[in-house]
C-alpha cells in the first residue's frame, strides 16, 4: 500500500513539472495543452493549481477522455513565472485564454475555469472579470482575495496595481505556531478589508459549482463558500449555482490528505478522515462531470 502511494506521488510530481512554453504576443506562458481524445464537447477547461505552485497536478485524462480539451497553467514557481504567489498579473491569464482558444480543438467553445484553493480564488476572480469564461468549478476556494502566502502584497495585480486584498499578517504574527485555519478565519473579521476584497461573483457569465470539505484545516473554505452563496442570492444571480460541503472531508477532498508524506509537504494535517475524503473525492468528481454536462448541453 505504502509503495503504491509513493509511486502515485512521484507520478504527480513528474506531471506537475511538465510544461510547454506557449507564446502569446510578447508573453511566455508556462502551460500544457491536452486535446480531447473522446467525442468532442463544446466546453474547454482551464486548470489552475493552488499555493503549491508549479504546474497543476490534476490528471487531465478524466476530462479529455470525455471530450473536453484542457490546459494546465502554471503561474508561479515555474520556469518563466515568479518564485512567489505575489502580484501575479491577471493579464497573464488573459493571454493564456487567447492561446487556449487559438487551439483548433477549442476555438469558440465555452471556457470553464477549474481551480482549487488559491486557484479556486483565482478562478472566481478571473470569471468575475472576463466574460469569455462561461462557468467555474471552484474547489475549496476563497470568497475574497488574500495576500500571497507569507508575503505582504496582494496575490494578484491588474495594470501593475494590486487587486484589493485581505491581509492575514497581523493574525499570523499573533499566534504561536499558527494553525492556518485560525489566522485566516480571524482575518475575515476585518470588515472594511473584506468588503473591498470580496470577489464580485455576481458578474460571472455562467454557472458555478463549489466543492468544499467541512473539516478543512488549511483555510475556512466552507465558511467562505457560504459567503459566496449568500452574495449570489442577494444579487439575484441568474445562472445555476451550488455549494457541496462534505462531512469528514478536508482541504483537497482526497484520501491523499491522510498520507503522512502529503501532510509533511504542507506541514499540517489537511483534515478529514480517510473514508470521508474518499467519499468526497468520488462524489465531487461525479458532481464535476454532471456540471460540465449541464454546460455543454447534455442536461
Amino acid at each position: 500500500m505504502k509503495k503504491r502511494y509513493i509511486l502515485f506521488i512521484v507520478s504527480i510530481f513528474l506531471m506537475a513539472c511538465s510544461a510547454d512554453r506557449i507564446s502569446q504576443g510578447d508573453r511566455i506562458i508556462d502551460a500544457k495543452y491536452y486535446p480531447p481524445s473522446g467525442e468532442s464537447k463544446n466546453v474547454a477547461i482551464m486548470i489552475l493549481g493552488g499555493s503549491e505552485g508549479g504546474m497543476p497536478y490534476y490528471n487531465t485524462k478524466h476530462f479529455t477522455e470525455k471530450g473536453y480539451p484542457c490546459i494546465r497553467i502554471g503561474y508561479f514557481r515555474t520556469e518563466n513565472t515568479p518564485d512567489r504567489l505575489e502580484m501575479i498579473p491577471l493579464e497573464y491569464f488573459e493571454d493564456a485564454m487567447k492561446a487556449f482558444k487559438s487551439q483548433p480543438e477549442v476555438g469558440d467553445k465555452k471556457i470553464v475555469v477549474y481551480g482549487w484553493s488559491y486557484g479556486g480564488e483565482l478562478a472566481l476572480l478571473l470569471a468575475s472579470r472576463y466574460e469569455q469564461i462561461g462557468g467555474v468549478i471552484a474547489k475549496v476556494p476563497s470568497s475574497v482575495v488574500f495576500n500571497g502566502p507569507f508575503t505582504h502584497l496582494s496575490s494578484w495585480s491588474y495594470n501593475g496595481e494590486p487587486i484589493p486584498f485581505v491581509s492575514y499578517d497581523r493574525y499570523y504574527k499573533r499566534i504561536a505556531n499558527p494553525p492556518y485555519f485560525e489566522f485566516l478565519e480571524l482575518s475575515l473579521k476585518q470588515k472594511e478589508a473584506v468588503e473591498k476584497a470580496t470577489i464580485e461573483v455576481e458578474n460571472i457569465n455562467g454557472p458555478i459549482l463549489i466543492l468544499t470539505g467541512k473539516e478543512d484545516t488549511l483555510w475556512p473554505a466552507s465558511q467562505m463558500s457560504e459567503m459566496i452563496i449568500k452574495r449570489l442570492e442577494q444579487k439575484k444571480f441568474p445562472h445555476w449555482y451550488k455549494h457541496f460541503a462534505y462531512e469528514n472531508a478536508g482541504h483537497n477532498l482526497s484520501e491523499m490528505n491522510n498520507i503522512p508524506i502529503i501532510q509533511s509537504l504542507f506541514k499540517t494535517n489537511l483534515g478529514g478522515t480517510f473514508s470521508g475524503n474518499k467519499k468526497a473525492r468520488i462524489d465531487s468528481q461525479q458532481r464535476t462531470f454532471d456540471f460540465l454536462s449541464r454546460i455543454s448541453g447534455g442536461q
